[in-house]
This record gives C-alpha cells, structure tokens and sequence, in this order.
C-alpha cells in the first residue's frame, strides 16, 4: 500500500519537497509572530501574517493551474487567463520584503536583531513564494508558446512586479481595488504612469532587477543540482 501510494507520488517528489519546506517556514514565521506578541504584549507585526497569507496565494493558483494545464492539450487555453489571475496577486510574495522599513521605528521590549530575523524569515518566505510560483507559470507558458516566450514572460513578470510593490508600498493598493473598481484604478494608474517620480522610477528598476536576479540565480542552481544528479 505505502509503496503504491509512493510510486503515484514519485513524479511529484521534488514540488511536495518544496511545497513542505515552504509550508515549515511559513509555521516558523508565525509561530515567532506568536513568540513576539508573548515578549511585547502587543501585535505590532501581526499584520505580516495576512501578508505571509496574501504571498500564499499566487502560488496556490499557479499549482492549480498546472494540474488543469497537465494535459498538453489544455495548456493553451489555461495559461492566460490563469496567467492574468496569477499575476494580480503575484506582488504579494516578494512585497514582505519591503516591511523591513518598519524596523526604523525600533519597538520598547523587543530587542532589534529579533523584530530582523522575524520580518526576514517572512520576506524570504515570501519571495521564495513568488520564485516558486514563477517558475511554475513560466514553465506554463514554456509548454504553451515555447522557451523564449517563457523567459520574456520572467522580464515582464519581474517588471510588473516592482511596479505593483511600488503601487501597494507607496500608493496603498491592493491587489482586490483592481477587481471591485477596475475603471477607477486604471484611470489613477494611467495618471501616475504619465507623471512618474524620480523615485517610482529608481524603486521600479532596482526591486524588479532584484527580484530577476534572484529568480534567475535560484533557477540556475536547480539546473546546477539537476546536472549533478544525472547520470554520469
């Protein structure tokens, strides 16, 4: 029975590793929120668990699709509109990484170096989050269009990404204004688009460079791991 069961899940060995290891940190995250409240009496970082919630979700709808889209012949007809869903909610994951502008405000009762760890354990969770979810809706669209499609998707993704980190950071978006007042919002997006700031800009660039590279460094490493797992 166990070796039945182990044979239908031995081609999804690798993605349940990751999505357990994922799954681990997120627990370790929130139990250190925990851990804060206990030693502050306050919930001053709670919020990062909706965040952590939030960063969840993109890579929720890119396993989705990739179970709808595990037959090639539904592949095309999946991948846009998924894409498109995906992509909405995509900035959440590695946006956690910017809350680490709260510890210039050091809190009473907890020391600086804990409120470093907890927030990174959530960045990094996060962004690891949205480099699964990515790679996923990449080999998507890989499949569907074919491989320099794929990475021309990575370039805009990264993109687009700074931009909706900039949106929620520095506008105070989220993700469901696009979709309960879609008009509104691209009418105030298209203003900001045509007046950009100096430093929606240079933000823009560097996060969406940062994200990029850190998405292809961690794509280069399993290609790394994979060739050292071939048979020699």
């Amino acid at each position: 029975m166990i070796r039945k069961i182990y044979e239908k899940l031995k081609p999804f060995r690798f993605r349940l590793a990751i999505f357990t290891i994922l799954s681990g940190a997120s627990l370790l995250s929130v139990i250190l929120i925990r851990l804060r409240i206990e030693m502050s009496g306050t919930a001053d970082y709670a919020v990062l668990v909706w965040n952590l919630f939030l960063a969840w979700l993109p890579l929720l709808i890119s396993y989705a699709a990739s179970g709808f889209a595990s037959r090639r012949r539904f592949t095309a007809i999946i991948v846009l509109p998924a894409a498109a869903l995906w992509l909405l909610f995509f900035p959440n994951a590695p946006y956690i990484l910017t809350d680490l502008i709260h510890l210039r405000h050091p809190r009473e009762h907890v020391p600086v170096w804990f409120d470093t760890l907890l927030i990174n354990w959530f960045a990094w969770t996060g962004m690891l989050l949205g480099v699964y979810s990515l790679f996923l809706m990449q080999t998507l669209v890989r499949r569907a269009f074919g491989r320099i499609a794929g990475w021309i998707f990575v370039l805009i993704v990264g993109t687009l990404c700074g931009v909706g980190i900039y949106i929620g950071r520095f506008l105070r978006w989220n993700s469901w204004d696009v979709v309960f007042d879609p008009v509104a919002s691209l009418g105030e997006l298209l203003s900001y688009a045509m007046n950009p700031s100096l430093q929606s800009i240079m933000f823009i660039s560097i996060f969406s460079s940062l994200f990029i590279f850190i998405y292809v460094a961690t794509y280069s490493f399993g290609l790394l791991l994979h060739e050292q797992q071939e048979p020699k």
